[in-house]
């Protein structure tokens, strides 16, 4: 694989991860289970004082959902263009490679 093919595909895993990342907060933000408090998330839960929650913790703290939506939703959009021009640059690279192939055959 040359440098920009491998450039290109670390471009769209990390915009792959990303995406994933926004779209969880996404769903962790509306969600107020106790699940969702303590699912994984890509970033530190907020905590919030609850002492009458039923999953809180000995300090009666509770997760709090990543609310702030706007933001997400900025995140997940970024990274819908990020991986779109590390495709573009891939396919760009392909289609490079291919004509070398065929001007040197």
């Amino acid at each position: 694989m040359d440098s920009v093919t491998a450039i290109a595909a670390s471009g769209m895993q990390t915009a792959s991860l990303r995406l994933e990342s926004a779209a969880a907060n996404i769903v962790k933000g509306t969600a107020t289970s106790p699940a969702a408090a303590n699912a994984s998330q890509p970033v530190t839960p907020l905590l919030g004082y609850d002492p009458n929650a039923p999953y809180a913790n000995l300090q009666s703290a509770v997760a709090q959902p990543n609310d702030d939506l706007p933001a997400n939703l900025v995140n997940l959009k970024q990274a819908e263009t990020d991986f779109r021009a590390s495709l573009l640059a891939y396919k760009a690279s392909d289609q490079m490679f291919k004509t070398l192939l065929d001007a040197t055959a």
